[in-house]
């Protein structure tokens, strides 16, 4: 999925860059995407990046500091592009089990893409000096943004009066918990998940959430 790269535009570090200077940042983040992705991060060789993407090792490392800093610079942006749209304000209008209904079918296609079970596989196997890094990184730019978009959504709605919540960030933890949590483990080992199998997950989960936390009339 690396096109999906082109629809955004990162500056990973405070560089003064020409258009051409642009173009070559993007194209290393293309390359170092797959690279990532398909060969983890120890297995990632930055002079092969280099090699593929064009420019130099000094390049590279002026723009992104170090091999950590180009993959939290690669992670970022594909995380970006993930949430892109739960980030838009038309995807709320609905009511509340209408939207928890879409964004747990949302978050359930991100996570069993091949890019989302890639990243996990890269971030659980990981077994290397800068793994707690790779794993803030992980948290910071994946589970914890999308903590953060549903609960800001939650206390939007606590903040109205129509839903009764202690945390409404911890709730949507608990939340997306319930919808992918199950399926975790069996896709990252390689078991196959039926599409009914995630719609029956997430059905009950809005009916669990919606029990627990609408006001009652």
């Amino acid at each position: 999925m690396v096109p999906i790269l082109d629809q955004f535009v990162l500056k990973p570090r405070q560089v003064a860059v020409s258009k051409r200077g642009l173009e070559r940042q993007q194209k290393l983040l293309q390359v170092a995407q797959v690279h990532f992705f398909s060969q983890g991060y120890a297995g990632t060789n930055v002079n092969q990046i280099v090699k593929e993407a064009g420019g130099s090792l000094n390049t590279l490392y002026r723009y992104f500091g170090n091999k950590l800093g180009l993959f939290e610079a690669v992670f970022k942006l594909k995380t970006d592009a993930l949430f892109a749209p739960f980030q838009q304000a038309h995807f709320w209008q609905g009511d509340l089990p209408r939207n928890l209904t879409h964004f747990g079918q949302c978050l359930q296609e991100v996570s069993s893409s091949p890019d989302g079970i890639a990243i996990y596989r890269l971030v659980v196997t990981e077994n290397n000096s800068e793994q707690s890094e790779i794993q803030r990184i992980f948290y910071q730019h994946g589970p914890q943004t999308a903590i953060r978009i549903l609960g800001d959504y939650l206390q939007s709605l606590r903040q109205l009066g129509k839903v009764e919540l202690q945390d409404p960030y911890l709730a949507a933890a608990q939340f997306i918990e319930m919808v992918k949590g199950p399926f975790f483990y069996p896709r990252l080992f390689n078991h196959t998940i039926e599409p009914h199998q995630t719609q029956a997950a997430l059905q009950q989960a809005v009916q669990l959430f919606l029990k627990g936390c609408l006001k009652a009339d």
